[in-house]
């Protein structure tokens, strides 16, 4: 039992997703944040690492500029609970949830839900039951690149959305879309259906569900 979950990230052509230093530059456009947010809208929660909130410290709400509608529940995956005090997720504009370890140390953190699952990661099948436990049917990942890796590597995941940018950045360690550990041959890689190509701006939204071969 688990969500309807939609993998969603913007990365350049070279598939990287943020600069080499990790730090975060715009790689959507206007149309496709038009895009991300009506998607947000739709979708009963957001999911994140912690390094995402610790380097970007996103609000994960959605921005009227773009799109109406509810604000989704927020959800931090953060083992090790170090979300910071003035994390803007910890805002009160929507409901937010903290996955954290089974044996991590609590702290007292204002508007937030803990749920335990997993010990030295996230156990994902498990906090998708908790989640479904709580309603949640639609769920929106948007990274980072560890967070990606560990959807696809568990084949958790029912669309894959990616938009090209139409820019090189480049750089052996820069982060990327699946910034895992990878897969050792090629009969393991993970094979994907491809659903639908739209150009969206200066830019393309390649659509992706799971090879059933």
């Amino acid at each position: 039992m688990k969500p309807y979950i939609i993998l969603n990230c913007a990365a350049s052509v070279d598939g990287k997703i943020a600069l080499p230093n990790r730090q975060k530059l715009r790689l959507s456009n206007e149309e496709d944040f038009s895009r991300v947010h009506s998607l947000r809208s739709e979708c009963d929660a957001i999911i994140v690492g912690i390094d995402t909130i610790i380097l970007d410290d996103p609000s994960l709400t959605i921005n009227q500029k773009y799109s109406g509608g509810k604000n989704p529940v927020r959800i931090i995956l953060d083992t090790n609970y170090r979300t910071p005090e003035n994390s803007q997720i910890l805002d009160n504009k929507s409901k937010t949830l903290i996955a954290i370890g089974e044996k991590t140390l609590d702290k007292k953190l204002e508007n937030v839900e803990i749920i335990r699952c997993g010990n030295e990661e996230i156990n994902l099948e498990k906090l998708m039951i908790k989640l479904v436990e709580r309603g949640i049917e639609k769920v929106m990942v948007e990274g980072g690149e560890t967070v990606l890796w560990s959807f696809l590597e568990n084949e958790l995941f029912d669309e894959l959305n990616v938009f090209v940018s139409s820019v090189i950045i480049g750089g052996k360690g820069t982060p990327t879309v699946a910034g895992g550990k990878g897969y050792i041959d090629e009969q393991s890689t993970l094979k994907l259906n491809l659903e639908n190509i739209d150009r969206i701006g200066d830019g393309i939204l390649l659509q992706y569900s799971k090879s059933k071969n």
